[in-house]
């Protein structure tokens, strides 16, 4: 019987995968560069981004829905405000001189601190309404990420803004398999309405126009998906997980303008497949006080593309400490990453370091940041 089981489960896999795969090859003509219907999330962030086989809270929402069927007590949030900046040395600079009241864009002055510099910000929040547990889990959500990127140009800096603009609910269903113990299975539906802005120019222009909001660009859209999770825990010290994200393509094909003539070609959030695996290693003695809730996690979050195998490997390590602290550390990408958590009751504080890697590859244009979360749950 477990022998049937294993390979009914080898089946479900590859179906997964080929039906991801399957959609994503149909869509080939559109653009799939958006990016993940997903907010920026802090504590997952810090440790490496390697969630999928953990989904023991409210972050499995975004990660692995199969998660909701292992949350026996729910989890309520009703508030969330995360704000992100990032920390390199260019952005350091021009952040300071703005505050000191320094005119940055003078023509003695572009060139120290608009020649190379990427500012990329973030605003998760503050419109959060979420539950997990008990089989089900649902988030409703918003987020802001703008960003500018300078580079050196012949006569003045040339410059890139882009910025999108997220309000989603996503939520779902997870259960137990019932031919194999310990496989767990679930499933998103996700509505989200984008709006985004693209600008290129002179720096110089790019910053008049992004000075008025009444001439910055805006296009909106809206797209539906959905996601499919399995979480196999087969001992109380490990677990594995794989989730389909955006399995049949989140496509947004009406992009409609709202301030400029001509409408944006069709796009959607390309189909990806994330592997994990999670270890316990105190789950099979008594667990030490100091180190709660311990779990080492790595991830491979797209085996759909190897285009650059190295950035979609993470790792991350995690635990609880001394009644109100968590604790996690990890690597994404090949960059570390790090964080620390207060559970005040109902009120947690969570304070993040990370780094995206914007360019084409590992290396091109990392940013480094520093993410503030203030929480309301239970």
């Amino acid at each position: 019987m477990e022998i049937v089981g294993s390979r009914k489960t080898i089946l479900i896999l590859i179906l997964c995968a080929a039906w991801a795969i399957g959609y994503g090859t149909s869509l080939y003509g559109i653009d799939n560069s958006e990016h993940m219907a997903r907010p920026v999330l802090p504590m997952v962030r810090a440790m490496g981004d390697a969630f999928t086989a953990v989904a023991n809270d409210e972050n499995s929402v975004f990660y692995n829905p199969a998660g909701y069927a292992i949350i026996t007590e729910s989890i309520t949030s009703v508030f969330s405000l995360g704000i992100k900046m990032n920390i390199d040395d260019t952005a350091l600079r021009l952040y300071n001189a703005l505050i000191s009241g320094t005119d940055v864009t003078s023509s003695g002055n572009i060139d120290t601190y608009l020649s190379d510099t990427t500012v990329a910000l973030g605003i998760t929040g503050p419109i959060f309404i979420g539950r997990v547990g008990n089989n089900f889990g649902f988030a409703f959500f918003n987020s802001i990420n703008p960003l500018l990127d300078t580079r050196p140009g012949a006569i003045l800096p040339s410059a890139r803004f882009d910025a999108f603009t997220d309000i989603g609910i996503v939520g779902g269903y997870g259960r137990s398999v019932p031919f194999l113990e310990g496989l767990y299975a679930g499933a998103n539906l996700k509505l989200l309405l984008r709006t985004k802005s693209e600008i290129e120019g002179t720096v110089l222009a790019v910053l008049d126009t992004v000075s008025d909001t009444s001439e910055i660009p805006v296009s909106k859209a809206v797209g539906f998906g959905g996601d499919i999770g399995l979480l196999y825990i087969p001992r109380t010290w490990i677990s594995f997980g794989l989730t389909a994200h955006d399995f049949f393509g989140t496509r947004f094909s009406e992009w409609k303008s709202v301030n400029r003539s001509e409408d944006l070609s069709s796009s959607m959030i390309k189909p990806r497949i994330a592997f994990g695996i999670a270890f316990y290693p105190f789950h099979t003695e008594t667990e030490p006080s100091q180190f709660r809730n311990f779990v080492v996690a790595f991830d491979y979050t797209d085996l759909l593309d190897y285009t650059s195998v190295f950035s979609k490997i993470k790792f991350g390590v995690s635990f609880d400490t001394l009644r109100i602290l968590t604790l996690r550390a990890g690597i994404d990408g090949g960059y570390l990453s790090g964080g620390i958590g207060f559970d005040l009751n109902i009120f947690h504080i969570y304070l993040a370091y990370f780094v995206d890697e914007l360019g084409a590859y590992a290396g091109a244009n990392p940013t480094q940041s520093l993410m503030l979360d203030f929480v309301f749950k239970w």
